[in-house]
């Protein structure tokens, strides 16, 4: 008796194990087409792009060796070993190249690094170099880093390695990738869905750790800061549940995001929900890069559609195909 319960569980055990197991190799490798890697390497592409353009006319303040945001306070968030301009334009200064070429030639390559990026021209090759590039900048001008450099840079770091050159890029256009689905592009894909529910339920969960974005207070204090007040908000003072009201819905749309975004039903209200958010981020404090980047983001690997899709002949030979076949079974009924 014992043995014949012991038995029964354990197929019961294995069978289960093994649906697991296919549900599994299902959800991280069942074929893919690539164009939500696409549309986010060209989404992050231009808002770095956009990024540098803005940044432009600032260069030496944040690289040049007798910049604002170099000396002492460089050296606070020093990382060592890490790339710098310094070392080029040290390497470069006995060989008669100054300073400013050094840093017209570094920002030269990364917005030229980008642009082949976006455009999608020798894919994995300009991310390898925008990451890289995109790093040593970072570290030539590291107190000036915020939330939008590091994501930017750890989502650089995926596109050299996740097939996002096979959609919306001139390297299918021009033969060298093909747009077939593979199973890389949904490895990839759920690794990058991963990562931002990941991201955005441990960023609810210790903002939900205190009382102050419960009651309104942190979200007060962010919209009084001198840094990043974009407009007079001490009226809020009056209405102190508009501010409680916000505070909560944050805590919804960030917590909620690792459950709400994957079903269909729920999908778009949620990715309408993130993009919100980060537009009201962008707007009241100013943080226009980072809600760009965010919104880049969730758009491309949730907004678009990973499934294969039929080619116009394809649809049009199984329709004729399922045609053909009713036919004969509709004669073969009548000659019974």
């Amino acid at each position: 008796m014992t043995q014949a319960i012991w038995g029964r569980l354990s197929t019961e055990g294995a069978l289960w194990a093994r649906r697991l197991a296919r549900a599994a190799f299902g959800f991280f490798f069942t074929p893919a087409a690539a164009r939500p890697l696409g549309a986010l390497r060209v989404g992050l592409a231009a808002v770095l792009i956009a990024q540098a353009w803005l940044v432009r006319t600032e260069i030496f303040d944040l690289f040049a060796h007798g910049g604002v945001a170099q000396g002492e306070l460089a050296q606070v968030f020093d990382v060592p070993g890490a790339p710098r301009i310094g070392w080029l334009s040290a390497w470069l200064a006995p060989r008669g190249v100054s300073e400013a070429a050094c840093i017209y030639g570094v920002c030269g390559a990364y917005f030229a690094s980008l642009v082949l990026l976006a455009v999608g021209f020798y894919t994995r090759l300009a991310a390898a170099a925008a990451w890289f590039l995109h790093w040593t900048l970072m570290n030539s001008a590291p107190a000036t880093n915020y939330g939008a450099d590091v994501y930017a840079h750890v989502f650089l770091f995926y596109l050299m390695w996740i097939p996002a050159g096979r959609a919306f890029s001139l390297d299918v256009a021009l033969g060298r990738a093909s747009p077939r689905p593979t199973p890389g592009a949904r490895l990839g894909l759920r690794v990058l869905q991963l990562h931002l529910c990941l991201s955005y339920l441990v960023s609810g969960l210790e903002k939900a750790a205190g009382p102050q974005w419960w009651n309104g207070e942190l979200l007060w204090r962010a919209l009084s800061l001198p840094a990043y007040q974009q407009f007079d908000m001490s009226w809020l003072a009056r209405f102190p549940w508009l501010a409680r009201a916000g505070g909560l819905m944050t805590l919804a749309i960030e917590i909620g995001y690792f459950v709400f975004i994957w079903p269909r039903r729920t999908r778009k209200a949620w990715i309408a929900a993130v993009v919100a958010l980060h537009l009201g981020i962008a707007v009241f404090l100013g943080l226009g890069v980072f809600g760009a980047i965010m919104c880049a983001l969730t758009v491309a690997v949730f907004g678009f559609s990973p499934e294969p899709r039929q080619s116009c002949w394809c649809r049009i030979r199984c329709d004729s195909s399922m045609k053909e076949n009713q036919i004969v079974k509709e004669s073969g009924a009548k000659g019974e």
